[in-house]
């Protein structure tokens, strides 16, 4: 280690978890927790299920530090079933369940609350190879100087809540959620960037730009109404003080501030179908004509501008840009159906079930405060409380998750590697589940009436072999986005007052974006409010990494080649980069990366968030049988899918939706209790061979509540 290095703070004592071989190694700070059983938690009394105080975070998975995510652990062992490497024998548990579910996220959670609502007394496993429930919905916490924070580590929001079917708002207010609550408690938040007159900044690196130089007040970047202020500067006067090429210059003044319509003589129709079949890129090119150096900072600019669909704005088409608000349009006289507008001015759509589709819902973990709570709904001793305000501040007893004296049981580190029928899946019984566990490095296998695969579509072929070619290749086309989330905890943020700045736009640099994670206070947790407070930055990974800008590549192309870059990258890369950049950003205002960091973490999702169809790319697939998520999603046997690839699309309500049809495919089909009547048609006779199955004599002669043995009770 240099002096550069160590001027860094490189040898602070923070925690750093790197992996080598998929092991941890934790230096500067706590060993993790030792390996306990076959992933079953060591046992714990209910009066220890409430602790308030700060857990050991080597122990606690949400304040573990260094890489987070998907566990390199559960990677291997996904990797070897993808690449056919035996896993050694199975060690038989002799444990039998209604349901087992693959997966511990949004849809694997759901898919328990869904299953036990309409079967109360039933048995259910949740396996999961991470260490933490919650899928992408994980908390990142910290305690810092006896502060708590917390972040989301992936998923961060109950977006648009009015769009959700009737059996996810249900589900909602099952565990809790109330929106207006929420809203009351939003509403009543100190705003300190709007009080403290905090602006949104750009900064220039001399790499790329010729000289490092903070720009502060964009104007398109002020979030107005109560959560901001209006900007002192034009984008003329904005532009004219940044190191943008002459020409830049003119162009981005063009996108922002033109009305201009560059596509004369055309009718509505018409502008629509050329749109929909050129990129983003082409438009603003050789349609709009702007200077090529404008066109590449709005390529490169704040992450590229990718979305969960497409790749960056060379993948996805001119139309998508302008229904997602997009520069550039404000002279096309382009339809809208409803009235949201972007920064510049363009109408665009939000939703075509409600013209209200309701203000997100944002816990102060994201939506780790949803998988919380449902973890609440099922295994109520893991966090004791009634609402969703008593659940944000409380530590889940983890040791509570997976006791066998659960109806529920949820088992972390638990990677699936094998789920086959015994037998012909026409006519088995039962699904034999096999799962690796990372910390006692064995396979075991327990027995299940049911299984949904609540994991991401592109594994279910490796797990299920037996799945019809057809649905495999459907499930294949799913190709999760990587994402990297990062949180950076620091023991003040006066620098950004003194700087005036509140979220910093990095073009071209490791991380594109600095920004503080302000969220809403709720129960015993308190946001950061007054720059003495220690708080989160949060830092957004250049597109340059995840992805593979200006080189052709479709969506799905960029995103596997990127996958395998993002796994080589360590932690002390990521952390230098961190340490670095905010040195060079914020230094000036007096930072100090060896005094001020507090903590680190990097959620490194390599598969990351279901993506749809893209029109530069695929057929129209809308309202077709034959889309690749509508095929993968069949039931095979015992066996159903649910994710929000199953939707092709990276919403919470997708996920919540596509498990109540998985569940229901399972008890409609397999369980059926609304047909629980003995001229019913039944799996397995549940009656004296003597009675007349088909007999429509009067209901007295039916047996007495109780006697019935489906399946599922």
């Amino acid at each position: 280690m240099d002096e550069k290095d160590r001027e860094l703070g490189m040898d602070s004592e923070i925690t750093r978890r790197d992996f080598l071989d998929g092991v941890a190694m934790t230096v500067g700070g706590a060993a993790v927790a030792s390996a306990v059983g076959a992933g079953v938690s060591p046992p714990a009394s209910a009066a220890s299920a409430g602790v308030t105080s700060p857990p050991a975070a080597a122990n606690y998975p949400p304040m573990r530090q260094g890489f987070r995510g998907f566990e390199p652990a559960a990677i291997d062992a996904g990797h070897a079933v993808r690449d056919g490497k035996a896993s050694g024998n199975a060690v038989d548990l002799s444990e039998t369940y209604d349901l087992v579910v693959v997966g511990s996220g949004m849809a694997g959670l759901s898919a328990a609350y869904f299953y036990r609502k309409q079967i109360p007394h039933s048995k259910i496993l949740v396996i999961d190879g991470c260490d933490d429930f919650g899928g992408h919905a994980r908390r990142n916490e910290f305690n810092v100087d006896g502060h708590q924070l917390l972040m989301n580590a992936g998923t961060f929001a109950i977006w648009y809540p009015n769009t959700f079917t009737a059996e996810g708002k249900q589900l909602l207010k099952d565990i809790g959620v109330d929106n207006e609550r929420w809203y009351k408690a939003a509403d009543a938040e100190p705003n300190p960037i709007r009080d403290l007159d905090l602006r949104p900044a750009v900064f220039f690196s001399k790499e790329t730009y010729g000289v490092d130089r903070l720009v502060t007040d964009v104007p398109g970047f002020h979030s107005l109404g109560p959560a901001g202020r209006a900007p002192r500067l034009s984008w003329g006067e904005f532009l004219s003080k940044t190191p943008f090429s002459d020409g830049a210059k003119a162009g981005l003044l063009e996108l922002y501030t033109g009305k201009k319509d560059y596509m004369p003589g055309l009718s509505t129709e018409q502008k629509i179908r050329q749109l929909q079949k050129m990129s983003y890129v082409d438009y603003l090119l050789k349609v709009a004509n702007l200077h090529p150096d404008a066109v590449a900072y709005i390529q490169n600019q704040g992450g590229g501008g990718s979305s969960n669909q497409a790749a960056g704005p060379d993948t996805f088409s001119a139309w998508y840009a302008y229904r997602r608000g997009a520069y550039g349009f404000a002279g096309m006289d382009l339809p809208t159906s409803v009235t949201h507008k972007d920064q510049g001015g363009s109408a665009f759509q939000v939703s075509n079930v409600t013209q209200d589709p309701g203000r997100h819902v944002i816990f102060p973990d994201g939506n780790a405060g949803v998988a919380r709570l449902l973890i609440r709904w099922l295994i109520p001793e893991a966090l004791p409380g009634a609402t969703m305000e008593d659940s944000v501040a409380a530590h889940v007893n983890y040791a509570m998750l997976d006791r066998p004296e659960n109806p529920v049981r949820v088992r972390l580190s638990s990677t699936a590697i094998r789920v086959k029928h015994l037998g012909d899946p026409a006519t088995a019984k039962e699904v034999e589940v096999s799962y690796f566990n990372s910390r006692t490095k064995k396979v075991y296998r327990v027995r299940s009436s049911a299984v949904v695969m609540a994991c991401f579509n592109a594994v279910v072929p490796y797990l299920c072999p037996e799945l019809p070619d057809a649905q495999k290749q459907a499930l294949h086309w799913a190709v999760r986005k990587p994402l990297v989330t990062t949180a950076v905890a620091v023991r003040n943020w006066r620098v950004f007052q003194k700087l005036g700045v509140s979220n910093i736009s990095c073009p071209n640099m490791f991380f594109t974006s600095i920004g503080l994670n302000q969220k809403v206070s709720l129960g015993d947790f308190r946001n950061p409010t007054h720059p003495d407070d220690p708080i989160i930055i949060t830092m957004g990974l250049s597109n340059a990494v995840l992805e593979k800008p200006g080189q052709g590549l479709s969506p799905h192309d960029q995103w596997r080649a990127a996958r395998a870059v993002l796994q080589s990258i360590s932690f002390e890369t990521f952390e230098r980069n961190i340490r670095s950049q905010l040195a060079r950003v914020l230094g000036p205002g007096g930072f100090d990366p060896a005094r001020d960091i507090a903590g680190i973490m990097i959620n490194r999702w390599g598969h990351a968030y279901a993506t749809g169809s893209n029109e530069l790319y695929d057929p129209d697939w809308s309202h077709r049988t034959d889309a690749p998520w509508v095929v993968g999603r069949q039931r095979f046997g015992r066996i159903t899918i649910s994710n929000s690839d199953a939707a092709a699309t990276s919403l919470t309500q997708a996920a919540f939706q596509q498990s109540n049809r998985a569940v229901n495919e399972i008890i409609d089909n397999i369980v059926r209790p609304v047909f629980d009547f003995h001229f019913a048609e039944r799996d397995t006779p549940v009656y004296p061979e003597t009675e007349n199955p088909n007999s429509w004599e009067d209901d007295a002669k039916a047996p007495p509540d109780g006697e019935s043995k489906q399946l599922g009770r």
